[in-house]
């Protein structure tokens, strides 16, 4: 089985319009809306996949059943911690011309104590039957920037692949415990780390600074230019599937869905890597989360490239 944890899922509203829409308001039979949050995300795919995966996450509120609803109704399994805070709400406004996607979201309200401790009592009674756990996205509020390290702490003695989709604070905490690998951009990179990975002059310092703290492993996209992969020893280096963009939100979750899928059916890193961005070009073709299909990813797996290969040494 296949965990994925979510601290901050989100109920996401999805508007279209025309660019040539009068001003005023407009009637409509109902509002479209899907679940989102990275780990929800990441299950999503999974499920297209054919390898279903056991969501975990919070929920509250109004918001927080209408989610559970849903991910009912697109046959996604899951499990939640009611929290008292409502689950956060997005907006998304989708225009007939490419490039003007849109987006709200609402940052989400801090998770308390009790809440927390449910949760990581929750991971400890499923990670028992789990292969692979993948935890993804920002943490509600201002507190609790150590919900990954405590997670982490908890899975000490998991025997399986941790992955870590994450940045600034809660992946520095994160850092402490090692352990995972680790997959983000290279804006995040810079911005948690202050090494750029795709500088000649930074690469080999920032994977060491991986390494120092037990990270096995990385994959950092760069938007539609290269995207790195590191083994532990060696940089690969990998130009994405190219893909008519209409949304980029989720990915990212949809890559790190592909390459858990691959790993999870014994698939080298680098093959898992191949697969994962196949599936991240897919989805960019997508307004929605995790949404292309299967054979719309296998498309796209012969347009990913392999362009260079570099062994990291240090003494």
């Amino acid at each position: 089985m296949i965990l994925t944890i979510t601290p901050n899922p989100l109920l996401d509203y999805k508007i279209f319009s025309s660019d040539n829409h009068p001003s005023g308001g407009t009637r409509v039979a109902h509002i479209p809306y899907t679940v989102g949050g990275k780990g929800i995300n990441v299950a999503r795919m999974l499920k297209t996949f054919g390898r279903p995966a056991l969501a975990l996450s919070f929920a509250g509120g109004g918001n927080g059943e209408r989610m559970s609803a849903e991910l009912k109704q697109q046959s996604i399994p899951a499990k939640f911690i009611r929290s008292s805070a409502e689950t956060r709400m997005g907006i998304e406004l989708f225009s007939s011309s490419p490039g003007n996607h849109r987006w709200w979201i609402e940052d989400g309200e801090e998770l308390k104590e009790p809440e927390i401790l449910a949760m990581l009592d929750l991971i400890d009674d499923e990670a028992g039957s789990a292969s692979i756990v993948a935890m993804s996205g920002t943490i509600p509020g201002r507190s609790n920037q150590d919900f990954y390290r405590r997670v982490l702490e908890r899975l000490r003695s998991f025997k399986g692949e941790i992955y870590l989709d994450a940045r600034g604070e809660p992946l520095r905490q994160a850092c402490e415990a090692g352990g995972f690998f680790l997959k983000h951009n290279r804006d995040e990179a810079l911005e948690t780390f202050g090494l750029d990975p795709f500088c000649e002059g930074q690469g080999a310092d920032f994977f060491g600074h991986l390494e120092k703290f037990g990270i096995w492993g990385a994959m950092i996209t760069n938007g539609r230019g290269k995207v790195i992969l590191w083994d532990g020893r060696v940089v690969f280096e990998f130009m994405p599937a190219p893909a008519a963009e209409i949304c980029a939100v989720g990915c990212g979750d949809a890559t790190l869905a592909g390459f858990v899928y691959g790993r999870r059916n014994g698939m080298s890193l680098q093959e898992s890597a191949v697969l994962g961005l196949a599936a991240g070009a897919a989805d960019a073709e997508k307004s929605g989360p995790c949404e292309a299909e299967y054979n719309e990813i296998y498309d796209k797996i012969n347009k990913v490239s392999l362009v260079k290969k570099t062994e990291i040494f240090r003494v």
